[in-house]
């Protein structure tokens, strides 16, 4: 998949497309009619739209940029985190993908991953570093050594936010940036929540370490669900007629709820954890390595975690069984999913070798056994 001069590697990316349509096809059908603000199932048009502008499968575009770019030794950036009102807690959904795609990234590249986000959820964030097996240390140890994670703290302010933004790409110049459920201002700079506040006073200012990625040329990928969350601005016209605008998003801004942040490449997923864990699928698939994408088991040690940790289901403001409203056992549902796309293209297990079998069987034989059968079922 690292190169299209292959033969036999070309073959790879056409059958890395097919499984890429199969999750995206997954991720993109909506459980819910519609939120408080839109009274329609949204998702279906944000991937509409996303799937227009970049054509192949978004989930097989992220995972074979992530792939060409990113070397033994290379850092990863991932950039998470929405502090949801009125609860003002952090969600459930972004810190469980980013540290299960940390540990894709680690297991299957070798790659280093720090994980920016607020303050608030970085004090959160050991614990579920800890579930998927790994020690979180400071950038230099986790640069030297396997099966750590490093953390970055991403500020509220915005000078401080501009400072940051260059110094964290000067010292770990990454690959590849990933934003999976992360806040995005609109074009007046005023971020939003789900529901139409004003949230930018506790958001933390991630449009100057994209601005500062831009300029570098560095990659950037960018998962969400909603409309309002950083990459979405690739799709800023559908969004804004989709999202409410000035009096009816319940913001005095007047300019509506849609981000006006762009990514190279932009994954529109029903919950954006789901997103992280489809890329984690075929990164394994590509790599031949089972193991790289994450069990039920491992994400219902993450889950668990993120629950004792404090992160909150966003529709009940609790610690809860539940992320964006979806019992846990349909996220543990959509792994197992994922974990069998991959073990059928990995594993060569009983079930694929009967699949041999029954394609490769004689045809005038098994023609004869269904004429045979007839007789008998005619006989009775």
């Amino acid at each position: 998949m690292r190169s299209d001069k292959n033969e036999g590697v070309e073959m790879e990316n056409q059958e890395m497309k097919n499984v890429g349509e199969i999750l995206d096809r997954l991720l993109s059908v909506p459980i819910f009619t519609g939120s408080s603000l839109t009274k329609r199932p949204t998702l279906i048009e944000l991937y509409q739209a996303a799937r227009e502008k970049f054509e192949d499968p978004l989930t097989y575009l992220a995972a074979r940029e992530i792939l060409n770019r990113t070397k033994t030794g290379d850092t990863v950036l991932i950039i998470t985190g929405f502090i949801v009102p009125p609860w003002l807690r952090p969600e459930h959904d972004g810190p469980v993908g980013a540290v299960t795609l940390s540990r894709a990234l680690n297991l299957g590249l070798d790659a280093t991953p720090v994980i920016a986000a607020e303050r608030q959820l970085i004090d959160r964030l050991p614990p579920l570093a800890q579930a998927c097996g790994f020690d979180v240390e400071g950038y230099e140890i986790a640069k030297a050594y396997p099966r750590r994670i490093a953390l970055e703290e991403l500020p509220l302010d915005e000078n401080s936010a501009r400072d940051w933004a260059r110094r964290v790409l000067d010292r770990t110049a990454p690959s590849v940036i990933i934003t999976i459920e992360k806040a995005s201002p609109n074009e007046k700079g005023v971020y939003h929540s789900g529901v139409g506040y004003d949230v930018t006073p506790i958001e933390g200012k991630v449009q100057y370490v994209m601005e500062e990625a831009r300029s570098r040329g560095i990659y950037t990928i960018g998962i969400g669900d909603g409309g309002n969350e950083v990459g979405m601005g690739c799709i800023k016209d559908t969004v804004k007629t989709i999202l409410p605008t000035g009096s009816r998003c319940g913001c005095p801004c007047g300019a509506g709820t849609h981000s006006d942040i762009s990514t190279d490449l932009l994954l529109v997923a029903m919950v954006s954890n789901w997103g992280a864990y489809a890329i984690e699928a075929l990164l394994a698939i590509a790599l031949g390595k089972t193991e790289v994408m994450h069990d039920r088991a491992l994400e219902d040690l993450v889950f668990n975690a993120s629950i004792t940790a404090g992160f909150i289901d966003p529709a009940a403001g609790f610690s809860m069984d539940s992320g964006d409203a979806i019992d846990k056992q349909v996220h543990l549902a959509i792994v197992d999913i994922m974990k069998f796309i991959v073990k059928s293209r990995v594993e060569d297990g009983i079930y694929i070798e009967k699949y041999k079998q029954y394609v490769s069987a004689e045809r005038h034989k098994v023609q004869r056994s269904i004429e045979q059968w007839a007789e008998k079922m005619e006989a009775r």
